[in-house]
């Protein structure tokens, strides 16, 4: 063998050890966030919540409503209503129902892309996972990872209810199951690469596997497939689609003015009332740390991520900006953008333009 052949063999094997030791670091680094987010963590972040009885739907400021669904599936929802949603877990061999989250037809908030919304009696909300097909984009490099190391990313029990559902099943129901435990897997793996660099930031979130069940007239109740949720606190506060106002109409060909009109919305952030010149200060150093994590993903992971104005909050009274419901794309999976050359300064733009709104260059009255 040449020496040039046996340095390529060497630096090969080399590489390949660094990748695998790498690899393996992430995973107990993973594995070291999965072990932190325990019940114990989770119920002293919610137990404040739980105490307070949550706000009637009427209560609610118009812009916090999300988005509505079609009249079809309005219709669905009237005819089979939600009644309420388990937990499920593995306990004595089997799968056994743990926590149990009332619902009615008045619980019903809207739905965001990918869950629907659930108002508690209490001041949280629980979502439920959308079906999803695999071709989604939502599905990348991420999800390729913890599908390929589940046991990263999901708790031995939640191990042991995949394994335990899959067992004798047809191979649809199986990957079924496989698939919507990989999802669980996937919105907490976004969540937590978030959370890691933006820790104040980021709502406490419980993720889990649950079961809804509606109500069936003349036959009770009637329990769907299992699909991926999480729970969280509702917070006091404005969004910052609260603080648009329409604009002009957006520069556009002649047959996107006609048949898919946008405009350049603007922001008046007036709506705060008075506010210190320190607290908006604090605001903006917020945002901009969001916008240096945003661009930090774009150039060096290759990742967008998805944030909008109904998903970002400023709370009250004490003005910190938290956001939830964000998803990680791949960038070539991504919708490009239609203004610039990458897609996530659509994001940071839409973020400048409010930070601009705050007038901070004007003197404090």
């Amino acid at each position: 063998m040449k020496l040039k052949d046996r340095w390529q063999q060497l630096r090969s094997r080399y590489q390949k050890r660094k990748r695998q030791l790498q690899e393996f670091q992430s995973g107990l680094g993973v594995r070291n966030l999965l072990d932190s987010f325990t019940d114990d963590w989770m119920n002293q972040a919610f137990q404040l919540a739980r105490q307070r009885k949550a706000p009637e739907i009427e209560e609610l400021p118009a812009d916090f409503k999300l988005r509505q669904s079609g009249w079809i599936r309005r219709l669905y929802e009237w005819l089979l209503p939600v009644s309420h949603v388990s937990r499920i877990e593995f306990e004595h061999q089997r799968e056994c129902f743990t926590d149990y989250y009332p619902i009615n037809a008045h619980s019903y908030i809207g739905r965001g892309s990918y869950k629907f919304v659930y108002k508690m009696p209490w001041q949280m909300v629980l979502k439920v996972g959308k079906p999803v097909l695999q071709s989604d984009p939502l599905l990348g490099s991420l999800y390729r990872e913890v599908a390929g190391n589940p046991d990263r990313f999901l708790s031995k029990t939640e191990l042991d209810l995949m394994e335990y559902l899959c067992q004798g099943q047809r191979r649809g129901l199986k990957e079924h199951y496989l698939f919507q435990f990989h999802r669980l897997a996937l919105e907490r793996y976004s969540y937590w690469k978030v959370r890691e660099a933006l820790p104040d930031m980021v709502l406490p979130t419980r993720f889990f596997m649950g079961a809804h069940f509606r109500h069936l007239p003349l036959r009770g109740h009637y329990r769907m497939r299992i699909r991926p949720m999480d729970s969280q606190i509702m917070l006091v506060g404005k969004h910052l689609k609260e603080f648009a106002v329409a604009g002009k109409r957006s520069q556009q060909g002649r047959l996107r003015r006609r048949f898919f009109p946008s405009y350049d919305f603007e922001f008046d952030s007036g709506r705060f009332g008075k506010i210190k010149k320190k607290t908006l200060l604090k605001i903006t150093e917020d945002f901009r740390r969001l916008i240096t994590y945003t661009e930090h993903l774009a150039q060096n992971e290759k990742l967008i991520l998805d944030i909008h104005t109904e998903n970002l909050i400023i709370t009250l009274p004490d003005f910190q900006l938290k956001i939830f419901d964000f998803h990680l794309f791949d960038e070539h999976l991504y919708e490009p953008s239609l203004k610039f050359d990458r897609p996530e300064k659509d994001h940071i733009e839409v973020i400048e333009r409010f930070i601009d709104s705050l007038a901070l260059n004007k003197p404090e009255d």
